[in-house]
């Protein structure tokens, strides 16, 4: 198995190379601020046409104030963290119902023989996933999603609450990681400017707010069933 090759954190680079870096990604900023804004760039791209519910996180470089600092930063919605939430209970459910069972890597590849019985390949086969009595009949994906969807419909606002933060990670190659949760209706480029400021304004530091975001702005039903239109999960 070929390992992945190490790097060097860039918090552990040095200062010089740090303002290399920085100095660089503050000309790609300048360069792409008619595509993103004037205060970040990015890998990916921002798709406008897609409906709001579906730009809930957005990848993307920002510049730390202190001349040597880049925010390699994530910006998640509440919206988002709350149904990923409700996705692992709806998984660990599923577990607990019917636990999954090891695996094996043979049981995906299968061999493929020539006419005379010698071995040529192996090819990748995909188990159709069956119902089980333990899911009510459902598949362990459709039971997922509807358990998933009854706990929305269900909670009163303490299955899964969300809290507000900023979180840093020294871990990463091209920058300081950033890993921010707040609560927005939509992740584009005028909130990640908002977020900037935000994260500037409480000086660039990791902070957890105290108080959830109130119930009443968490949706009101999976993000399935809200995309495809179904009003209740049955």
């Amino acid at each position: 198995m070929r390992l992945a090759p190490k790097f060097t954190p860039f918090a552990k680079l040095s200062k010089h190379k740090q303002r290399d870096a920085y100095i660089k990604m503050r000309g790609e900023i300048k360069r792409t601020q008619n595509q993103y804004g004037k205060n970040f760039t990015s890998r990916y791209l921002f798709e406008p046409e897609r409906p709001a519910i579906c730009n809930q996180d957005f990848d993307f470089f920002f510049l730390g104030l202190d001349g040597y600092t880049i925010l390699d930063a994530t910006l998640t919605s509440a919206t988002h963290e709350y149904w990923v939430k409700m996705e692992q209970m709806a998984s660990d459910k599923a577990d607990e119902l019917k636990p999954k069972s090891d695996f094996n890597i043979r049981d995906i590849f299968m061999p493929v023989y020539d006419s005379s019985g010698r071995l040529k390949h192996y090819t990748m086969e995909t188990k159709k996933e069956e119902p089980s009595p333990e899911y009510g009949g459902r598949t362990r994906y459709e039971f997922e999603r509807y358990y998933e969807a009854e706990l929305i419909h269900n909670d009163t606002g303490n299955t899964a609450p969300v809290y507000e933060y900023f979180r840093m990670d020294t871990s990463y190659k091209h920058g300081i990681g950033l890993h921010a949760v707040l609560d927005l209706p939509e992740i584009n480029a005028e909130t990640i400017e908002g977020m900037i400021a935000k994260f500037r304004a409480m000086g660039e530091k990791p902070w957890h707010n105290d108080v959830p975001v109130p119930h009443s702005n968490m949706p009101k039903d999976s993000f399935l069933n809200l995309i495809t239109g179904t009003k209740e999960a049955k």
